[in-house]
């Protein structure tokens, strides 16, 4: 994209051309500083803090901004003429809002300006990427607008979070509403697999510390049972113990028992995979085990997990939930792989052995199951008076096949169900169930249907499904769909879609919060992990596992990925963009079907691939073919 150049800033320092997109901005003193005059629009600082990076959003609200090396100034209109333009200096940069916009101030000689586009294609490291695919464009658009416009401006650690009790870790949800808290027991899992999908150094040490601030909650718990609060409100109340009653009155249930404590093993799975982090693991073992410890108590002699709600809110469901047993039996798992990571054998074991308990009761019939064998799927969930409630639920059907729990009789009814109610289960995509106009006033909670919808949590388990299925129409109709409606506000995206069918039928496709977390950062993580495969592994450097819906090329040049792959004419093309050779894991099932016994090309020479995993040198290429194809292309 090209600009004029009277859209370059307004200054009094001397501007000099270094190509199309950079200029240098030289002060007119030899000691500085270089000041520039920039429209209205945010302004983010990017910076560190003991070693840490952080970065100062500015809002609505906030009139200086203050950073290091970095500076961001984006343009009010994510849709308009005007550029974004990102300042650099190793020197210190603040931004102060005047009345025509912002001035910004580089303590420095010297300055580097470089033109984005509206909503910049990078991280806020300027990391960018590219995606030569079909809708790539859209699928782009979309992955720079949920970031610069959600995922960044919701981190307010050092901004309006500075002076609260908790503020390191501390993130927002909503950018358009009355809840200030940040919520560690559900919508972390979300915002850390967003930023980790982005895949920079900032965003990889943001979920650091929230990690840390949900373990220390879970360990200040003053009841001492390691439970995760639903909230951290800005006086520092926390919100351990939630209950809500239904519409009728009849039934109630305690808010996210053990979500929180599920999900935040596999955010720390998901975190030492990428980073080899082995020393923060160790440090912090005894909280995360202390965070399970809540689920192993709430596990009966059958197996049997009384979880309460999970990720419904307004859905009162007293007792055991087949979704939360099925990704507790997958968090068990993934603490045994921790544990065997750091030497821990019995604790391993014991871990693995939890599984295949919470595994072997998913899998019974009722009543001491989850499995209905007269309509040969898995039931939502059974409440405390024994009474079966299931109105064809999405993620209690395909989890336990996800997980492993399903025999393989269950997990082929689940994908018959799947086909047989795709019209309902893809609404925006992913509702949460087939028959949401069934649920009674003694399950609905008294805030109302919300959750009875689209929601990007749904999506983003929905979407791993078909990343196992190797299907990626499916995946990148999804992404459109999500990418479309983001399109068409801004990038601005509310809580609940798809509202205006059984409930809420007033003529809008959403409701709930605001400016919402959810489909910006479960956007990013179905595009990058589901969609374009690629994954923190504990083995390798990355899996590499794409599931592309035809030929085309990725590149990502974040710090965790820096590659570039390329998809066609029966190869697949795998470009190591980093300075250090690097360890891929491969699953090339889904482009390159039907292939045993793959071969890579290697400086014109080709050898079998040995097992699943290639090494690449710095800044050399791998092309992968299927035996018998000599030369890539033919």
């Amino acid at each position: 994209m090209s600009f004029p150049e009277t859209h370059l800033p307004t200054t009094d320092a001397e501007l000099a051309p270094l190509d199309d997109e950079r200029w240098s901005a030289r002060a007119l003193s030899p000691r500085g500083p270089v000041v520039l005059h920039l429209p209205a629009g945010q302004v983010v600082a990017l910076g560190r803090l003991d070693g840490e990076h952080v970065v100062e959003p500015s809002g609505d609200e906030r009139d200086a901004v203050a950073g290091h090396g970095v500076l961001w100034a984006l343009p009010a209109d994510p849709r308009g003429p005007l550029p974004a333009w990102q300042v650099t200096a190793d020197a210190a940069v603040r931004a102060t809002r005047t009345a025509g916009g912002w001035t910004v101030v580089v303590d420095a000689a010297q300055a580097t300006l470089t033109r984005h586009e509206a909503r910049p294609r990078c991280d806020v490291h300027g990391d960018g990427y590219a995606l030569d695919l079909p809708d790539g464009a859209l699928l782009g658009e979309a992955f720079a607008g949920f970031y610069w416009g959600t995922m960044v401006p919701s981190v307010v650690e050092r901004t309006r979070a500075a002076e609260f009790p908790d503020a390191r870790g501390y993130v927002l949800s909503t950018l358009a509403s009355t809840y200030a808290g940040t919520y560690p027991d559900v919508d972390h899992e979300f915002q850390i697999k967003g930023r980790l999908a982005w895949g920079g150094a900032f965003d990889q040490d943001v979920v650091r510390r929230m990690m840390e601030l949900q373990l220390r909650m879970v360990r200040e718990d003053p009841e001492g049972l390691y439970r995760d609060p639903c909230a951290v409100q800005p006086d520092g109340t926390r919100e351990y113990h939630v209950r809500r009653s239904s519409l009728d009155g009849s039934a109630n249930a305690v808010m996210f028992l053990v979500t929180g404590n599920i999900e935040i093993v596999e955010s720390v799975w998901l975190y030492v995979a990428r980073t080899g982090d082995v020393v923060w693991l160790r440090e912090n073992l005894a909280d995360l085990e202390g965070a399970f410890s809540l689920v192993e108590d709430l596990v009966d002699r059958h197996g049997r997990l009384w979880s309460d709600v999970y990720y419904e809110d307004q859905v009162i469901k007293d007792g055991r939930e087949t979704m939360a047993a099925a990704l507790a039996m997958r968090s068990s798992y993934l603490l045994a792989e921790l544990e065997r990571l750091l030497g821990r054998t019995v604790e391993a074991d014991r871990y693995d052995a939890l599984a295949q308990r919470l595994g072997e009761a998913i899998a019974r019939p009722l009543p001491l199951g989850h499995w209905d064998p007269g309509h040969r799927r898995f039931v939502d969930w059974v409440d405390r008076s024994g009474r079966v409630h299931d109105h064809i639920h999405l993620l209690a059907n395909v989890l336990p096949t996800l997980v492993g729990a399903a025999a393989p009789e269950q997990a082929a009814a689940v994908a018959e169900l799947v086909e047989q109610e795709r019209d309902e289960f893809q609404r925006f995509p992913t509702f949460m169930s087939a028959r949401v106009g069934d649920y009674t006033d003694d399950e609905i909670g008294d805030g109302g249907p919300y959750d009875l919808c689209a929601a990007g949590r749904y999506w983003c388990w929905d979407a791993a499904y078909w990343h196992r299925r190797g299907d990626g129409p499916t995946l990148a109709g999804q992404l459109a769909a999500v990418a479309r409606m983001g399109a068409s506000q801004d990038w601005v995206m509310g809580e609940r879609y798809d509202m205006d069918y059984a409930y809420y039928t007033d003529g809008t496709s959403w409701h709930g919060a605001a400016h919402y977390y959810e489909y910006p950062c479960v956007y990013s993580w179905v595009l990058v992990h589901e969609f374009l495969g690629l994954r923190p592994d504990l083995g390798a450097d990355l899996l590499v596992a794409p599931r592309l819906a035809g030929p085309g090329a990725v590149r990502l040049d974040q710090a965790a990925y820096r590659l570039r792959y390329e998809v066609g004419d029966g190869a697949f093309t795998l470009e190591n963009r980093a300075d250090a050779a690097r360890t891929f894991r491969l699953d090339l099932s889904a482009v390159l079907p039907g292939s045993a016994g793959l071969r890579v090309v290697r400086d014109g020479v080709t050898e079998p691939l040995e097992g699943d995993r290639v090494e690449v040198g710095a800044g050399r290429t791998v092309t992968v073919v299927p035996a018998g194809t000599e030369e890539p292309g033919r």
